[in-house]
């Protein structure tokens, strides 16, 4: 979880407090290639998580260098996600936590 940098409300209308997963690390080169396959520092992620659906959705391509002391974020439904790849890294200092369970929808309510 983290606090929006102000850019995500300036360029998708949304702000305040998101859950993403961290994708790059201060320092780190990502790359989001054809087919919503993800790249850091030129090797793929293994990335279960995200539906071959959803995948394939993606339309957002390019290469992000993370600055020193942010970190780059990437919803799991990449499709429709406005992320870092949108607005930008995040600041270490926006970063609230780890989340540790799921309450929605209801078919999903589990413990991380």
């Amino acid at each position: 979880m983290f606090r929006t940098p102000p850019a995500a409300k300036a360029k998708c209308g949304e702000g305040g407090t998101f859950v993403k997963r961290i994708i790059g690390l201060p320092g780190e080169t990502v790359s989001d290639k054809t087919g919503g396959w993800v790249y850091v520092n030129g090797r793929k992620l293994t990335e279960p998580y995200i539906k071959a659906d959803r995948r394939m959705q993606d339309s957002t391509f390019g290469t992000w260098k993370v600055p020193n002391g942010q970190y780059f974020m990437m919803g799991d439904n990449r499709g429709s996600s406005c992320d870092s790849r949108v607005w930008g890294a995040v600041p270490r200092k926006n970063l609230i936590g780890e989340v540790f369970a799921t309450y929605w929808p209801p078919s999903r309510i589990s413990f991380h």
